[in-house]
Protein backbone atom coordinates (compact mmCIF):
# COMPACT_ATOMS: atom_id res chain seq x y z
CA UNK A 1 0.00 0.00 0.00
CA UNK A 2 2.82 2.37 0.93
CA UNK A 3 4.69 1.58 -2.30
CA UNK A 4 1.55 2.22 -4.36
CA UNK A 5 1.04 5.62 -2.68
CA UNK A 6 4.68 6.56 -3.24
CA UNK A 7 4.42 5.55 -6.91
CA UNK A 8 1.29 7.68 -7.30
CA UNK A 9 3.00 10.75 -5.81
CA UNK A 10 6.06 10.31 -8.06
CA UNK A 11 3.84 9.93 -11.12
CA UNK A 12 1.88 13.05 -10.24
CA UNK A 13 5.10 15.06 -9.85
CA UNK A 14 6.38 13.87 -13.23
CA UNK A 15 3.13 14.80 -14.94
CA UNK A 16 3.17 18.23 -13.29
CA UNK A 17 6.81 18.77 -14.37
CA UNK A 18 6.02 17.83 -17.96
CA UNK A 19 3.02 20.15 -18.02
CA UNK A 20 5.18 22.95 -16.68
CA UNK A 21 7.75 22.40 -19.41
CA UNK A 22 5.04 22.25 -22.04
CA UNK A 23 3.49 25.45 -20.71
CA UNK A 24 6.82 27.23 -20.91
CA UNK A 25 7.28 26.17 -24.54
CA UNK A 26 3.68 26.87 -25.61
CA UNK A 27 2.88 29.88 -27.79
CA UNK A 28 1.37 32.84 -25.91
CA UNK A 29 -0.56 35.43 -27.88
CA UNK A 30 0.71 38.90 -27.08
CA UNK A 31 -1.42 40.94 -29.44
CA UNK A 32 -4.47 40.49 -31.63
CA UNK A 33 -5.53 43.74 -33.23
CA UNK A 34 -5.20 46.25 -36.02
CA UNK A 35 -2.07 48.01 -37.26
CA UNK A 36 -2.13 50.72 -39.93
CA UNK A 37 0.31 50.55 -42.80
CA UNK A 38 3.47 52.44 -41.86
CA UNK A 39 3.11 51.64 -38.17
CA UNK A 40 4.60 48.70 -36.30
CA UNK A 41 4.49 46.58 -33.19
CA UNK A 42 7.39 46.54 -30.69
CA UNK A 43 8.44 43.54 -28.61
CA UNK A 44 11.39 44.59 -26.45
CA UNK A 45 14.07 45.67 -28.94
CA UNK A 46 12.30 44.11 -31.96
CA UNK A 47 9.83 46.06 -34.12
CA UNK A 48 7.54 44.45 -36.71
CA UNK A 49 6.71 47.13 -39.30
CA UNK A 50 3.70 46.83 -41.61
CA UNK A 51 5.28 48.12 -44.81
CA UNK A 52 2.53 47.36 -47.36
CA UNK A 53 -0.99 45.95 -47.34
CA UNK A 54 -2.81 44.56 -50.40
CA UNK A 55 -6.57 44.27 -49.74
CA UNK A 56 -7.26 42.96 -53.22
CA UNK A 57 -4.73 40.17 -52.73
CA UNK A 58 -5.54 39.56 -49.03
CA UNK A 59 -1.87 39.86 -48.21
CA UNK A 60 0.61 42.16 -46.47
CA UNK A 61 4.35 42.62 -46.25
CA UNK A 62 6.34 43.07 -43.01
CA UNK A 63 9.87 44.08 -42.06
CA UNK A 64 11.51 43.09 -38.74
CA UNK A 65 14.04 45.39 -37.02
CA UNK A 66 16.26 44.77 -34.03
CA UNK A 67 17.61 47.89 -32.33
CA UNK A 68 16.74 49.81 -35.52
CA UNK A 69 18.57 47.44 -37.88
CA UNK A 70 16.63 45.32 -40.39
CA UNK A 71 16.98 41.60 -39.63
CA UNK A 72 14.08 39.98 -41.59
CA UNK A 73 11.18 40.59 -43.99
CA UNK A 74 8.26 38.52 -45.23
CA UNK A 75 5.01 38.58 -47.20
CA UNK A 76 2.06 36.50 -45.98
CA UNK A 77 -1.56 35.95 -46.97
CA UNK A 78 -4.63 35.98 -44.76
CA UNK A 79 -4.66 32.88 -42.56
CA UNK A 80 -0.91 32.31 -42.93
CA UNK A 81 1.81 32.80 -40.31
CA UNK A 82 5.50 33.59 -40.25
CA UNK A 83 8.09 32.87 -37.54
CA UNK A 84 11.36 34.63 -36.74
CA UNK A 85 13.96 34.25 -34.00
CA UNK A 86 13.47 36.34 -30.87
CA UNK A 87 15.62 36.66 -27.76
CA UNK A 88 17.57 33.61 -26.60
CA UNK A 89 15.77 30.51 -28.00
CA UNK A 90 12.36 32.15 -28.26
CA UNK A 91 10.40 32.66 -31.49
CA UNK A 92 7.78 35.17 -32.57
CA UNK A 93 4.88 34.06 -34.76
CA UNK A 94 3.05 36.67 -36.85
CA UNK A 95 -0.32 35.66 -38.29
CA UNK A 96 -2.28 37.74 -40.81
CA UNK A 97 -5.96 37.69 -39.78
CA UNK A 98 -7.37 40.16 -42.31
CA UNK A 99 -6.58 43.11 -44.57
CA UNK A 100 -8.98 46.03 -45.00
CA UNK A 101 -8.81 49.09 -47.25
CA UNK A 102 -9.18 52.73 -46.29
CA UNK A 103 -7.25 55.98 -46.43
CA UNK A 104 -4.36 53.79 -45.35
CA UNK A 105 -4.80 50.03 -45.51
CA UNK A 106 -5.14 48.34 -42.12
CA UNK A 107 -4.12 44.82 -41.23
CA UNK A 108 -5.35 42.72 -38.34
CA UNK A 109 -2.58 40.53 -36.97
CA UNK A 110 -2.00 38.00 -34.27
CA UNK A 111 1.41 38.12 -32.60
CA UNK A 112 2.54 35.30 -30.28
CA UNK A 113 5.79 34.28 -28.58
CA UNK A 114 7.00 30.75 -28.00
CA UNK A 115 9.43 29.49 -25.36
CA UNK A 116 9.48 32.85 -23.60
CA UNK A 117 8.35 34.16 -20.22
CA UNK A 118 5.85 36.93 -20.88
CA UNK A 119 6.83 38.73 -17.63
CA UNK A 120 10.26 39.39 -19.21
CA UNK A 121 8.69 41.64 -21.86
CA UNK A 122 9.50 45.24 -20.97
CA UNK A 123 7.98 46.64 -24.18
CA UNK A 124 4.89 45.33 -26.00
CA UNK A 125 2.84 47.90 -27.87
CA UNK A 126 1.88 49.42 -31.22
CA UNK A 127 4.42 52.02 -32.41
CA UNK A 128 3.08 54.89 -34.51
CA UNK A 129 5.49 55.47 -37.37
CA UNK A 130 7.20 52.11 -36.98
CA UNK A 131 10.76 51.33 -35.95
CA UNK A 132 12.04 54.86 -36.48
CA UNK A 133 10.03 56.03 -33.46
CA UNK A 134 10.75 53.10 -31.20
CA UNK A 135 12.77 53.47 -27.99
CA UNK A 136 15.25 50.63 -27.64
CA UNK A 137 16.67 49.21 -24.46
CA UNK A 138 20.43 49.20 -24.15
CA UNK A 139 22.80 48.69 -21.21
CA UNK A 140 24.31 51.80 -19.67
CA UNK A 141 27.59 51.19 -17.85
CA UNK A 142 28.66 53.95 -15.50
CA UNK A 143 32.33 54.27 -14.59
CA UNK A 144 32.61 56.50 -11.52
CA UNK A 145 36.06 57.69 -10.46
CA UNK A 146 36.75 59.39 -7.11
CA UNK A 147 40.13 61.12 -6.89
CA UNK A 148 42.01 63.39 -4.47
CA UNK A 149 44.54 66.11 -5.24
CA UNK A 150 46.95 64.76 -2.58
CA UNK A 151 47.15 61.48 -0.74
CA UNK A 152 48.99 62.68 2.39
CA UNK A 153 48.14 65.72 4.52
CA UNK A 154 48.37 66.94 8.13
CA UNK A 155 45.51 67.32 10.56
CA UNK A 156 43.77 70.61 9.81
CA UNK A 157 44.84 70.64 6.15
CA UNK A 158 42.45 70.37 3.21
CA UNK A 159 42.19 67.74 0.47
CA UNK A 160 40.19 68.38 -2.71
CA UNK A 161 37.94 65.53 -3.85
CA UNK A 162 36.79 65.22 -7.47
CA UNK A 163 34.21 62.69 -8.71
CA UNK A 164 33.68 62.06 -12.44
CA UNK A 165 31.35 59.73 -14.31
CA UNK A 166 31.50 58.27 -17.82
CA UNK A 167 28.96 56.06 -19.57
CA UNK A 168 30.80 53.32 -21.45
CA UNK A 169 27.64 51.33 -22.28
CA UNK A 170 25.41 51.31 -25.36
CA UNK A 171 22.47 53.28 -23.96
CA UNK A 172 21.91 56.49 -22.06
CA UNK A 173 21.74 56.29 -18.26
CA UNK A 174 18.52 58.08 -17.30
CA UNK A 175 17.46 59.61 -13.98
CA UNK A 176 20.87 59.02 -12.42
CA UNK A 177 20.93 59.75 -8.68
CA UNK A 178 24.33 59.93 -6.99
CA UNK A 179 25.04 59.33 -3.31
CA UNK A 180 28.26 60.43 -1.59
CA UNK A 181 28.11 59.65 2.17
CA UNK A 182 29.58 62.10 4.67
CA UNK A 183 33.20 61.26 5.45
CA UNK A 184 34.06 60.52 9.08
CA UNK A 185 37.05 62.39 10.58
CA UNK A 186 36.76 65.07 7.88
CA UNK A 187 34.79 68.32 7.69
CA UNK A 188 33.27 69.66 4.45
CA UNK A 189 34.65 73.19 4.14
CA UNK A 190 33.76 74.06 0.53
CA UNK A 191 31.21 72.40 -1.76
CA UNK A 192 32.36 73.75 -5.13
CA UNK A 193 29.90 72.07 -7.54
CA UNK A 194 27.04 71.37 -5.15
CA UNK A 195 24.55 68.52 -5.38
CA UNK A 196 24.14 67.33 -9.00
CA UNK A 197 20.55 66.18 -8.42
CA UNK A 198 18.90 63.79 -10.89
CA UNK A 199 20.69 63.85 -14.26
CA UNK A 200 21.11 61.83 -17.48
CA UNK A 201 24.49 60.51 -18.59
CA UNK A 202 24.67 59.88 -22.34
CA UNK A 203 26.61 56.96 -23.69
CA UNK A 204 29.78 57.89 -25.53
CA UNK A 205 29.94 61.38 -23.99
CA UNK A 206 33.07 62.76 -22.35
CA UNK A 207 33.57 62.18 -18.62
CA UNK A 208 31.45 64.56 -16.54
CA UNK A 209 32.36 66.10 -13.18
CA UNK A 210 29.74 65.30 -10.57
CA UNK A 211 31.30 66.46 -7.30
CA UNK A 212 34.15 68.79 -6.45
CA UNK A 213 34.60 69.68 -2.78
CA UNK A 214 37.22 70.32 -0.10
CA UNK A 215 37.54 68.24 3.08
CA UNK A 216 39.51 69.27 6.17
CA UNK A 217 41.09 66.45 8.18
CA UNK A 218 40.32 66.45 11.91
CA UNK A 219 42.15 63.36 13.11
CA UNK A 220 45.39 61.56 12.31
CA UNK A 221 45.23 58.15 10.63
CA UNK A 222 44.86 56.37 7.30
CA UNK A 223 41.40 56.69 5.77
CA UNK A 224 39.69 55.15 2.74
CA UNK A 225 37.16 57.66 1.42
CA UNK A 226 33.61 56.41 1.06
CA UNK A 227 32.71 55.29 -2.49
CA UNK A 228 30.16 57.23 -4.51
CA UNK A 229 27.19 55.15 -5.70
CA UNK A 230 24.64 55.81 -8.45
CA UNK A 231 21.21 54.37 -9.24
CA UNK A 232 19.83 54.72 -12.78
CA UNK A 233 17.64 53.34 -15.57
CA UNK A 234 18.03 53.19 -19.34
CA UNK A 235 15.87 54.99 -21.90
CA UNK A 236 13.35 52.16 -21.80
CA UNK A 237 12.93 52.63 -18.05
CA UNK A 238 14.68 49.42 -16.99
CA UNK A 239 16.45 49.50 -13.63
CA UNK A 240 20.07 48.39 -13.31
CA UNK A 241 22.28 47.49 -10.38
CA UNK A 242 23.94 50.41 -8.58
CA UNK A 243 27.27 51.59 -9.89
CA UNK A 244 30.02 52.32 -7.38
CA UNK A 245 33.27 54.27 -7.46
CA UNK A 246 36.70 53.46 -6.10
CA UNK A 247 37.79 54.45 -2.55
CA UNK A 248 40.98 56.56 -2.61
CA UNK A 249 43.18 56.48 0.50
CA UNK A 250 44.29 59.59 2.39
CA UNK A 251 47.04 59.50 5.03
CA UNK A 252 46.58 62.17 7.71
CA UNK A 253 49.53 63.06 9.92
CA UNK A 254 49.26 64.80 13.28
CA UNK A 255 49.72 68.50 12.55
CA UNK A 256 51.53 71.12 14.59
CA UNK A 257 48.38 73.25 14.88
CA UNK A 258 46.54 70.58 16.88
CA UNK A 259 46.26 71.57 20.57
CA UNK A 260 45.23 69.49 23.53
CA UNK A 261 44.06 70.02 27.09
CA UNK A 262 45.67 67.40 29.34
CA UNK A 263 44.21 67.53 32.84
CA UNK A 264 45.91 65.55 35.58
CA UNK A 265 43.73 64.56 38.56
CA UNK A 266 45.26 63.27 41.83
CA UNK A 267 43.60 62.41 45.13
CA UNK A 268 45.40 61.98 48.47
CA UNK A 269 44.08 61.20 51.95
CA UNK A 270 45.77 62.10 55.23
CA UNK A 271 45.32 58.53 56.52
CA UNK A 272 44.06 55.20 55.26
CA UNK A 273 43.58 53.44 58.61
CA UNK A 274 41.15 55.08 61.02
CA UNK A 275 38.87 54.22 63.90
CA UNK A 276 35.14 54.41 63.57
CA UNK A 277 33.71 57.94 63.96
CA UNK A 278 37.10 59.50 63.15
CA UNK A 279 37.49 61.94 60.26
CA UNK A 280 39.59 61.65 57.10
CA UNK A 281 40.96 64.72 55.33
CA UNK A 282 41.23 64.47 51.52
CA UNK A 283 42.84 66.63 48.85
CA UNK A 284 42.04 66.64 45.11
CA UNK A 285 44.57 68.34 42.83
CA UNK A 286 43.71 69.35 39.25
CA UNK A 287 46.49 70.46 36.89
CA UNK A 288 46.38 71.26 33.16
CA UNK A 289 49.56 69.95 31.54
CA UNK A 290 48.31 70.61 27.99
CA UNK A 291 48.50 73.57 25.63
CA UNK A 292 44.76 74.34 25.46
CA UNK A 293 42.31 75.48 28.15
CA UNK A 294 39.61 73.12 29.39
CA UNK A 295 35.95 73.84 30.07
CA UNK A 296 33.18 72.16 32.06
CA UNK A 297 35.68 70.42 34.35
CA UNK A 298 33.75 68.05 36.61
CA UNK A 299 34.90 65.80 39.47
CA UNK A 300 32.28 63.57 41.09
CA UNK A 301 33.37 62.11 44.45
CA UNK A 302 31.73 58.70 44.79
CA UNK A 303 31.50 58.04 48.54
CA UNK A 304 30.77 54.39 49.46
CA UNK A 305 28.32 53.35 52.15
CA UNK A 306 30.17 53.27 55.46
CA UNK A 307 31.83 56.64 54.86
CA UNK A 308 30.03 59.97 55.17
CA UNK A 309 30.84 63.21 53.35
CA UNK A 310 31.17 66.06 55.86
CA UNK A 311 31.93 68.96 53.49
CA UNK A 312 34.75 70.57 51.55
CA UNK A 313 36.12 73.66 49.88
CA UNK A 314 34.33 74.48 46.56
CA UNK A 315 32.61 71.09 46.75
CA UNK A 316 28.84 71.12 46.22
CA UNK A 317 26.53 68.18 46.81
CA UNK A 318 24.46 67.68 43.62
CA UNK A 319 21.83 64.92 43.58
CA UNK A 320 23.51 63.37 46.60
CA UNK A 321 26.99 63.34 45.01
CA UNK A 322 29.79 65.69 46.17
CA UNK A 323 30.86 67.52 43.00
CA UNK A 324 33.61 69.91 41.96
CA UNK A 325 32.74 71.98 38.88
CA UNK A 326 34.92 74.50 37.05
CA UNK A 327 33.50 76.48 34.13
CA UNK A 328 37.01 77.00 32.70
CA UNK A 329 40.53 75.88 33.53
CA UNK A 330 43.52 77.54 31.92
CA UNK A 331 46.77 76.21 30.49
CA UNK A 332 49.27 75.15 33.21
CA UNK A 333 46.74 76.12 35.88
CA UNK A 334 46.73 74.07 39.09
CA UNK A 335 44.20 74.05 41.91
CA UNK A 336 43.59 72.08 45.12
CA UNK A 337 40.29 71.15 46.72
CA UNK A 338 39.93 69.73 50.24
CA UNK A 339 37.13 67.68 51.75
CA UNK A 340 36.33 65.77 54.93
CA UNK A 341 34.94 62.26 55.37
CA UNK A 342 33.71 60.53 58.50
CA UNK A 343 34.32 56.83 59.06
CA UNK A 344 30.83 55.72 60.03
CA UNK A 345 31.09 51.92 59.79
CA UNK A 346 33.80 49.34 60.34
CA UNK A 347 35.05 47.89 57.07
CA UNK A 348 37.36 48.31 54.06
CA UNK A 349 36.51 50.94 51.46
CA UNK A 350 37.84 52.71 48.38
CA UNK A 351 36.98 56.22 47.26
CA UNK A 352 36.58 56.91 43.53
CA UNK A 353 36.52 60.15 41.53
CA UNK A 354 34.82 60.33 38.11
CA UNK A 355 36.39 63.14 36.06
CA UNK A 356 35.41 64.79 32.77
CA UNK A 357 36.23 67.94 30.79
CA UNK A 358 35.91 69.51 27.33
CA UNK A 359 38.42 71.35 25.13
CA UNK A 360 38.84 72.81 21.64
CA UNK A 361 41.68 71.15 19.72
CA UNK A 362 41.78 73.97 17.17
CA UNK A 363 40.58 71.77 14.29
CA UNK A 364 37.27 70.11 15.03
CA UNK A 365 34.05 72.08 14.99
CA UNK A 366 32.90 70.26 18.14
CA UNK A 367 34.62 70.19 21.51
CA UNK A 368 36.57 67.10 22.46
CA UNK A 369 35.40 65.30 25.62
CA UNK A 370 37.74 63.42 27.96
CA UNK A 371 36.63 61.20 30.84
CA UNK A 372 38.62 59.30 33.47
CA UNK A 373 38.30 57.66 36.86
CA UNK A 374 40.61 57.60 39.89
CA UNK A 375 40.35 55.07 42.71
CA UNK A 376 42.17 55.60 46.01
CA UNK A 377 44.03 53.00 48.02
CA UNK A 378 41.99 50.96 50.47
CA UNK A 379 40.67 52.71 53.56
CA UNK A 380 40.50 50.53 56.68
CA UNK A 381 38.02 51.53 59.38
CA UNK A 382 38.63 49.77 62.73
CA UNK A 383 36.75 49.66 65.99
CA UNK A 384 36.82 52.92 67.97
CA UNK A 385 38.43 53.38 71.41
CA UNK A 386 35.10 53.30 73.32
CA UNK A 387 33.16 51.13 70.88
CA UNK A 388 33.27 48.21 73.36
CA UNK A 389 31.03 50.15 75.73
CA UNK A 390 28.24 50.09 73.18
CA UNK A 391 28.66 46.41 72.44
CA UNK A 392 27.56 45.21 76.03
CA UNK A 393 23.95 44.12 76.68
CA UNK A 394 21.76 46.92 77.98
CA UNK A 395 21.16 45.28 81.34
CA UNK A 396 24.89 45.58 82.08
CA UNK A 397 24.38 49.36 82.23
CA UNK A 398 20.80 49.55 83.50
CA UNK A 399 21.14 47.18 86.54
CA UNK A 400 23.96 49.12 88.31
CA UNK A 401 22.11 52.35 87.71
CA UNK A 402 18.97 50.90 89.27
CA UNK A 403 20.93 49.62 92.30
CA UNK A 404 22.69 52.94 92.78
CA UNK A 405 19.39 54.75 92.42
CA UNK A 406 17.74 52.50 95.02
CA UNK A 407 20.57 53.01 97.50
CA UNK A 408 20.50 56.77 96.99
CA UNK A 409 16.74 56.79 97.50
CA UNK A 410 16.99 54.76 100.74
CA UNK A 411 19.69 57.06 102.14
CA UNK A 412 17.62 60.10 101.30
CA UNK A 413 14.58 58.55 102.97
CA UNK A 414 16.50 57.74 106.16
CA UNK A 415 17.98 61.17 106.15
CA UNK A 416 14.52 62.69 106.13
CA UNK A 417 13.51 60.48 109.13
CA UNK A 418 16.44 61.44 111.35
CA UNK A 419 15.97 65.07 110.47
CA UNK A 420 12.69 65.17 112.36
Amino acid sequence: MVQATRLLVISFCMVFFCLALAGNAAAVEIYNGSITTGDGYQLNNFVIDVTDAFPSADSASFYVYENGDEVDSFLINEGDTYEFDFEDDAEVTVGLVSVSSGTLPVVRVSIAVTNYRVSDLFESDVIDGGHEYAVYSGTPELEIIKSVDKSEIDVGEVVRVTVTVENTGDDDAVDVVFSDPQQAKFILVDNILGDPGKIDVEDGASPKKIYVYDLKATEAGTFSLNPVTASFTNEAGLDFAEASSNSPTVIVNAGEDLVNADLEFTTTLDKYTVNRNEEIQGTITVKNNGDAPATAVTVDIIVPDGLEFQGGSDVEVISGIPTIYLESFGVQQEKEFTFTLKAAEIGTYTLSMENSYLFDNGVDTQLEEVTSEIVTNKIYVAEGEYDYLFEQPIYVYVLPILIIGAIAGWIYYRHKQYKF
